[in-house]
């Protein structure tokens, strides 16, 4: 148990300041091997094991089984268990806490190998209560990462034509693509800087139904942290020209990655927390379902419930075409023989013998004959037979 400043050793020290250095430390910014550790109390050095310690409830008062007094955990001091070596009573430092002695790329894609193949390790290693920033600037570099394939999507769209010579590079096109290149990157940035706020919200959900469920062991500032370490998967976006494809293969995996995570950190079920974990995303997404779903039917039903318009009916075989506004006198059958044909007695005085070229033709009343008001619902005139055998002898005569 070292100093994180100036790695002084802090074995049998109370908490407080460094000695060495000055920097605060708490016993809560390490992570102990429980049977290898004991705590002293501070006034008779009656040592307790770690799993006892583990055991209390936050924070960490009792009264000592020795000299009945009453103390807490920031007032004991620590050591290793006899014939335990200081080292082997700290669990493994996360990684990413201790980049500066490991080296920042190095650790980078150590905690990337993490969130990718075990998750666990994050929440089993990840002891700092105030390493938000770290894991914020981690998390940027991951999705920043995955974001480069926009830059270089749009690089080679606008380049290729150049370089293949179908358009020549004038400082107008120049100046065009280091417009478009900027704005693409700009975006990039905006759209990462809002992925993180979602993140945030994503653990912030998370860390509230898990206390809704049951008890945290750690604080809101360890969930909201292994969160943002957890999305070391959008790194298999930044998969050249091809990555972009793998952008919900990233989130399924960082979802599954954060369960295990957070299961490990809190040490609670699986099922548990994989119930705070998935809740938020599914219920995000049927919101959206069921918002595009009204949108799309209210905007179908709106197009329905318009007013049709109104056009004139289309002619059929059995209505000649005429002027408009000339009344049709449209026979309820067509004649099929030329006995059939029946025609008003008044027009017999003036048939006109007209050579007829048409061997079925159609014949209808005049229309002068025809009384604009009359009601269709009065009856025929009588026939006139003598009338009819005139006309008929007529028609034959003209053929």
């Amino acid at each position: 148990m070292r100093c994180r400043g100036c790695n002084y050793e802090l074995w049998n020290l109370p908490p407080g300041d460094c000695p060495e250095c000055g920097k605060a430390w708490r016993f809560e910014d390490f992570h102990f091997r429980r049977e290898f550790v004991q705590f002293l109390c501070p006034h008779c050095d009656c040592a307790y094991p770690g799993e006892y310690i583990a055991s209390l409830a936050l924070p960490y008062e009792f009264t000592c089984t020795s000299c009945q007094s009453a103390i807490q955990l920031n007032q004991m001091c620590a050591r290793p268990a006899d014939g335990i070596d200081g080292s082997q009573a700290m669990q493994q430092e996360f990684v990413w806490s201790d980049r500066r002695r490991v080296g920042r790329w190095r650790a980078f894609w150590r905690v990337v190998g993490y969130s990718l193949g075990a998750p666990s390790r994050i929440g089993n290693t990840m002891t700092q209560k105030r390493g938000l920033r770290g894991a914020l600037w981690f998390s940027f570099l991951c999705l920043i990462s995955a974001s480069l394939n926009f830059i270089l999507f749009f690089l080679v769209t606008l380049l290729l034509p150049i370089f293949t010579g179908i358009r020549s590079p004038t400082p107008s096109a120049s100046a065009a693509i280091f417009t478009t290149v900027l704005g693409v990157f700009a975006f990039s940035v905006v759209l990462v800087l809002a992925q993180q706020v979602f993140f945030l919200a994503w653990g912030l959900i998370t860390h509230a139904l898990i206390r809704m469920t049951g008890r945290a062991r750690r604080a809101i500032g360890h969930t909201l942290s292994a969160t943002q370490f957890c999305s070391g998967t959008f790194i298999i976006c930044a998969i050249p020209l091809c990555g972009l494809y793998f952008s919900l293969i990233s989130f399924v995996w960082m979802a599954v990655a954060m369960v295990s995570a957070l299961a490990a950190l809190h040490k609670i079920s699986r099922w548990r927390t994989a119930f705070a974990v998935l809740a938020p995303p599914v219920v995000m997404i049927s919101v959206s379902v069921w918002f595009v779903y009204s949108t799309v039917v209210g905007f179908w039903n709106n197009v329905n419930s318009r007013t049709p318009m109104n056009f004139p009916p289309m002619p059929t075989n059995s209505q000649p075409i005429v002027a408009p506004n000339t009344p049709i006198n449209t026979p309820s059958s067509a004649p099929t023989d030329a006995t059939e044909v029946e025609t008003d007695p008044a027009a017999t005085s003036q048939q006109i013998d007209v050579p007829i070229e048409n061997p079925d033709p159609v014949i209808a009343a005049p229309a002068s004959t025809q009384s604009p008001t009359q009601d269709p619902a009065a009856p025929n005139p009588p026939k006139n037979t003598s009338s009819d055998s005139a006309a008929i002898l007529n028609i034959t005569h003209g053929i």
